[in-house]
């Protein structure tokens, strides 16, 4: 078998292992946000041990110890991965939606249209994103809904460069120009020969992205910026043990470490997916 013909397949097995890899972290973490009420028999919220003598450490009837306040911290840490889940999913949804839109009206259309579009794509770029994110979460009152739709709001212009550049590109094909000489209107060039030459790389960009929305998510709420109390989340877990790192390492390990396994996991499957689509595209 040639060198180059053994070089690909490796890299398709190494694809495979990375969305395989990332699949199974993600899905663990999904799991344990769905199961939350049934992997645990304490309420987030409720304060199940006195906190005068401290937190407790990991061990007996709660594995991963509780709080400063006297709350389960697994309670808290799979509860949180609904929170967490949920806002990093919605923001990228959010900005796939509005990036795929932009994207695609500004490399179809051309012109004024594009010019307008792009200036507006830099005018967001050129802001500082974690202040312009802080003035959106103080001004918007916090919210599951809100923080979402703020973080979303500031990361669509990732996806409307990219689905430009593959628009500008497609749109020379032979099969389009053939749609625009039938004259086929442009809301059907777009979705039937447009919008699936592009997904495939706008769900690559998705996947990394999402990563990106979790980590966000958890710096707002680390600032106390993010999703209001009493829903637990991640980041606010690490902000309120970060005085007590040195007694309780376990209160900011425990977050910290479901904070990393879902950025890694997320990641892998956007890696693994882009040898996976190339592949498919050949």
């Amino acid at each position: 078998m040639p060198e180059a013909a053994l070089t690909g397949l490796g890299s398709r097995r190494r694809s495979r292992r990375l969305f395989a890899a990332g699949g199974v972290l993600v899905g663990a973490l999904a799991l344990v946000a769905l199961a939350a009420p049934w992997l645990t028999a304490y309420d987030p919220d409720a304060i199940v041990v006195a906190s005068y003598h401290g937190p407790l450490g990991p061990g007996g009837a709660h594995p991963l110890g509780t709080d400063t306040l006297g709350r389960d911290v697994w309670a808290r840490l799979a509860h949180g991965a609904r929170t967490s889940l949920f806002v990093g999913g919605l923001a990228m949804v959010v900005s796939f939606a509005i990036g795929m839109t932009v994207g695609l009206a500004a490399g179809y259309f051309g012109g004024l249209v594009d010019a307008g579009l792009m200036w507006l794509v830099d005018l967001v770029l050129t802001m500082p994103s974690l202040l312009l994110l802080i003035v959106l979460a103080t001004i918007f009152p916090p919210s599951i809904l809100t923080i979402p739709l703020v973080i979303g709001a500031i990361g669509w212009t990732t996806f409307a460069r990219t689905v430009r550049g593959d628009v500008l590109s497609l749109r020379e094909r032979d099969y389009v120009q053939a749609a625009l000489a039938l004259g086929a209107s442009d809301a059907r060039i777009i979705l039937r020969h447009l919008l699936p030459g592009v997904l495939p790389g706008a769900v690559v960009l998705a996947a990394l992205r999402m990563s990106g929305a979790i980590v966000v998510d958890a710096g707002l709420s680390y600032l106390g910026l993010g999703v209001p109390l009493p829903t637990p989340s991640w980041g606010r877990m690490v902000s309120d043990a970060q005085t007590y790192i040195a007694v309780a390492p376990w209160l900011v390990v425990a977050p910290g470490v479901a904070i990393a396994l879902a950025v890694i996991g997320f990641n892998l499957i956007g890696y693994g997916l882009i040898d996976l689509i190339g592949e498919r595209r050949t």
